[in-house]
């Protein structure tokens, strides 16, 4: 999702922010009889940062430099350390309660939300900044890639849902600079998660769900996380079904 100047910045953003694009399947990591994501010494915390605490950069370098592979390399190990939970029985969280929650910016995440709400119903929740991202495509880029160099979680807007009331929550957003949103953990963290069952999608033009779990498992410890859905440029709608049986949710 770059390199040195912001116009060669902006010729891989389209790999980088993924804020139109979703499609493909994907899915990632070990399991455990639970799928339960491991708490604080995980690669994905212990491994990325000081005192057990994630860093979603800890390569030493700002996201200005050309480090596309080498973090998503990175993310991609630590992913593969984290369990995750690859099928529900059929049908078992019908009727439950279900939380879609989404963070959007291009609009697509958002859709597939509401694609989603019309199959498994549940209630929606849009995650939002306070402020708002820039609507400025070369602006957004910056605001992103300063939370993800500095580890800031940014304020979220308005009032949120209790998600002790729910059984399962539906998690959409896009990949930014090869991770997640860093609205995401800003979400997810100091919420009681443990035991739940997180349903994670992932918006992206060509990146893999793989590079945000690490994110997520760090600001959710304790929470079962289900196989994500990588939804790509060329992506067919056609899976979510699929997936979405295998989470029992259909």
């Amino acid at each position: 999702m770059k390199l040195a100047g912001w116009i060669k910045i902006s010729a891989v953003c389209l790999s980088l922010l993924a804020l139109s694009a979703c499609g493909s399947t994907g899915g990632t990591g070990k399991q455990n009889s639970s799928g339960m994501a491991q708490p604080a010494k995980t690669t994905a915390q212990a491994g990325s940062g000081k005192g057990g605490v994630y860093v979603p950069n800890p390569t030493g370098k700002p996201l200005s430099e050309d480090i596309k592979d080498e973090l998503e390399s990175l993310h991609r190990k630590e992913a593969a350390a984290i369990p995750t939970v690859k099928e529900e029985p059929k049908g078992s969280h019908k009727g439950q309660k279900i939380l879609i929650a989404y963070f959007t910016w291009g609009g697509r995440s958002g859709e597939v939300a509401q694609m989603i709400q019309k199959k498994i119903g549940g209630e929606l929740y849009q995650i939002k900044r306070d402020p708002d991202y820039s609507r400025d495509y070369s602006t957004v880029l910056k605001e992103a890639a300063k939370e993800v160099d500095g580890n800031i979680k940014p304020k979220i807007a308005g009032t949120q849902p209790d998600v002790s009331k729910y059984d399962v929550i539906v998690l959409g957003y896009p990949a930014w600079w090869f991770t997640a949103p860093m609205i995401i953990p800003a979400f997810l963290e100091g919420k009681d998660l443990k035991g739940k069952l997180i349903v994670p999608y992932m918006c992206s033009y060509s990146s893999s769900f793989e590079i945000t779990l690490p994110a997520l498992a760090a600001a959710a410890p304790g929470a079962r996380f289900f196989t994500g859905l990588t939804l790509d440029k060329d992506t067919d709608y056609r899976v979510i079904d699929p997936w979405l049986i295998k989470a029992g949710l259909l």
